[in-house]
């Protein structure tokens, strides 16, 4: 499939929040949110702001995904934070678009965006659960850096890293 990556603006906000939406429920629309979810709603949604960054995949009129930039500090940060340099990425793929591609080219898009910005890298974090992802970003190079009882942090050094 075509897809079309556009820059996230502020009328991205509420599919921002579909996608944010759809990391906590590992895509399957049925479950149960998280008991945190509000506060992660918080801070990765109505936090971000569109100078941030990212991007939404498009395939016609319709929105395949999306992947935006979320930069913490020691005092606020999501679960992928390692440091005030680097953009903590939140991905969230539609089910219907799984497996064709469209993460691997959201979080490229992403990557670059931050190397053009001048930071290190960036990084995730990804549920203990959630396989398909960890198998992702393995196969795209990002590393494991830290895990807690239910998260794992990876970390995708930028070229010059």
């Amino acid at each position: 499939m075509d897809f079309t990556l556009l820059p996230t603006a502020e009328t991205d906000r509420t599919y921002l929040a579909r996608l944010n939406f759809l990391t906590d429920v590992f895509g399957q629309e049925d479950k149960e949110v998280s008991p945190g979810f509000d506060e992660d709603y918080d801070y990765y949604v109505r936090d971000w702001e569109p100078q941030d960054g990212g991007f939404i995949a498009w395939e016609g009129n319709i929105p395949a995904g999306g992947v935006w930039l979320n930069w913490g500090n020691e005092d606020r940060h999501g679960f992928g934070y390692v440091s005030a340099d680097i953009p903590e990425l939140a991905l969230a793929v539609e089910p219907r678009y799984r497996g064709q591609g469209v993460g691997t080219r959201l979080l490229a898009a992403a990557a670059e965006l931050a190397q053009k910005l001048g930071c290190p890298g960036v990084s995730l974090s990804v549920n203990t659960d959630n396989e398909r992802a960890h198998r992702l970003y393995l196969h795209l190079g990002f590393q494991p850096v830290s895990s807690s009882e239910d998260h794992i942090v990876f970390f995708l050094p930028g070229p010059t890293s």
